[in-house]
């Protein structure tokens, strides 16, 4: 089974422009959020003083409102009103910091405040707070204001029941005209609060924290869905793009799996095998050349890729050649994903090859026939001259005639051999005039038809009707066609069918004759050289026929070609173009 695998990849930069843009925001919000529980911790603790010093001062009124008002009895009020929960301390002192009466009565007597203005309190009447450390290090929320038991709603002496001086017990307790330049401080314990208060900012800076998270979260969950949309946009013009060139790509692409199934092939590569291009993926592999399909056997298990030309010929056409390259597919984890079979086209590119060896023999043969004809036709004008005069004066029946005959055909047989090697060497020239090709056909076969060996021959003609007349070179072509008809009529011995046909090809831009015979035909080995110069399967050819035929076909910008099999006869086919460019 094929693993697929989907990775986003967040750029570095986008991951620290997110740090960078989200911090300093979550960080202000959480630090806000920390002031703001401590400032509301600070308002609690400033409410509870506050109602603490009321309820204190409304506790001293009544008091005082009572005629068995005494020392003892605020200080009593004091140790009980400190011993509610978080209360450190509670007393009053006067304007110089003499502590007048204090929860804690080992501390009467004594000064406070020294860090204060205290009169400055009194006079501005106003509720002070501050935190400080007492001997334990310990913070303590103290708040300071200046001692008011009276009723604000009431003057000096609003009330004529109670006498300005009283003696109790012996001591002489001053009304509440004595507390009028004093000053109440009450110390509350901050360790709750400063344990709430430490709990609250782990938990802001945890939710924070949280926050910040998820913050980060959903920037990067629309940075990756917008990735994934880009991702998968530019994946689909990918695809587009590379379906299109292999589509298009004039270089054959077939795609195996790891069972050597036809999965993929593109229309180049139908048009190069052959194949037609409705098969399904199934049946194409069955409908692969022996020659791609063992490559693609080759290839499993390795890890290089085969290259390996391979000639292909399929339903009598011609022969083509292949550059074939097999490579084994890989995924990331190299793992085999199959073979990849990559075909090109090279039979131009090996015709053109073959056709410059060829021109390079041929000005070799050229050179050498420039100095061939030089040398021996001056010798063999000679020698043909005393033949002739041998033959002059000898009687006709004399064996000294028939030598002196035999001594002049064989210096023309040489001329010949010359001419023709002199011929097949240099550039053909042709001209361009308008030639009827079945006139030119049935004047070839009345020469032909005198033939000797023509004699048990059978000659048909197929000719299309309404064929126009093409620009060539008439001699040239009728040399063409009576070296194919003669090699035809040589080829079939004493019986047989010689067949001319032409027709249109599909076209419509060249002309196609057809010269075929039912003789022995040709070898298959033998049947790709048949055009090189010297190369003949008789025992007295020359082998140089053929190849003048090849030269004077591309001298018409056309080309030949020879389709046989031994024992059925030979087809040589010429296409020409109707206009010489």
């Amino acid at each position: 089974m094929n693993k697929f695998k989907i990775t986003t990849e967040i750029p570095p930069l986008i991951l620290i422009g997110t740090i960078i843009v989200l911090f300093p925001i979550f960080a202000f919000m959480t630090m806000d959020r920390i002031n703001k529980q401590k400032t509301q911790s600070i308002r609690l603790l400033f409410e509870k003083s506050t109602a603490l010093i009321r309820a204190f001062e409304a506790g001293t009124y009544t008091g005082m409102m009572n005629m068995q008002w005494s020392t003892v009895a605020m200080e009593n009020l004091l140790s009980e009103t400190a011993t509610l929960p978080d209360i450190l301390y509670l007393f009053i002192v006067n304007q110089e910091g003499k502590i007048l009466v204090h929860s804690q009565k080992e501390k009467i007597g004594g000064r406070y405040g020294q860090d204060l203005d205290l009169k400055a309190v009194i006079d501005e009447n106003k509720t002070g707070w501050r935190i400080i450390e007492d001997q334990k290090k310990h913070n303590v929320f103290e708040v300071h204001k200046k001692f008011s038991p009276i009723n604000t709603g009431r003057s000096k002496g609003s009330n004529p029941m109670m006498p300005m001086h009283i003696r109790i017990h012996g001591n002489t307790f001053k009304g509440i005209d004595s507390y009028e330049d004093t000053i109440i401080f009450v110390g509350l314990d901050m360790a709750l609060i400063s344990n709430a208060d430490r709990n609250d900012t782990q938990h802001a800076i945890m939710m924070g924290v949280i926050l910040a998270l998820i913050g980060f979260t959903g920037f990067l969950l629309v940075f990756i869905v917008q990735r994934y949309g880009q991702t998968r946009s530019t994946l689909s013009r990918i695809q587009i793009f590379s379906d299109n060139l292999v589509e298009n790509m004039p270089i054959g692409l077939v795609a195996a799996d790891n069972n050597n199934q036809i999965i993929s092939i593109n229309p180049a590569a139908f048009t190069i095998l052959n194949i037609p291009t409705d098969m399904n993926t199934q049946r194409i592999g069955a409908l692969l050349p022996n020659e791609a399909r063992n490559l693609l056997d080759t290839v499993p298990g390795k890890k290089n890729l085969i290259e390996k030309e391979i000639r292909l010929k399929k339903d009598g056409k011609p022969e083509i050649t292949l550059d074939a390259i097999a490579s084994p597919l890989f995924d990331k984890e190299g793992q085999s994903l199959g073979t990849l079979l990559i075909l090109r086209d090279k039979t131009e590119l090996h015709r053109l090859r073959t056709e410059m060896e060829q021109n390079k023999r041929l000005a070799a043969i050229g050179r050498l026939a420039a100095g061939v004809a030089h040398e021996i036709r001056n010798p063999l004008s000679s020698l043909k001259g005393y033949a002739t005069f041998f033959k002059e004066i000898f009687d006709r029946n004399s064996e000294n005639f028939t030598i002196a005959d035999t001594m002049t055909k064989e210096v023309d047989r040489l001329n010949r051999v010359v001419g023709e090697l002199v011929e097949i060497a240099k550039p053909i020239a042709v001209s361009g005039i308008p030639v009827d090709l079945e006139a030119l056909i049935s004047e070839c076969l009345q020469l032909i038809a005198y033939e000797p060996d023509a004699e048990h021959i059978e000659i048909k003609t197929d000719i299309e009707p309404g064929l126009p007349q093409i620009h060539a070179d008439e001699d040239r072509l009728k040399q063409v066609l009576l070296n194919l008809c003669l090699n035809a009529l040589q080829a079939m011995e004493h019986s047989g069918v010689l067949t001319l046909k032409m027709y249109n090809d599909d076209s419509d831009k060249n002309i196609i004759i057809e010269v075929s015979d039912t003789g022995c035909g040709i070898n298959q080995e033998d049947l790709s050289d048949i055009f090189e110069p010297y190369f003949t399967t008789k025992l007295s050819g020359t082998g140089l026929g053929l190849a003048i035929v090849q030269n004077i076909v591309k001298a018409h910008k056309g080309r030949i070609e020879a389709l046989s099999n031994p024992g059925q006869g030979t087809v040589f086919r010429i296409f020409l173009p109707k206009r010489i460019s």
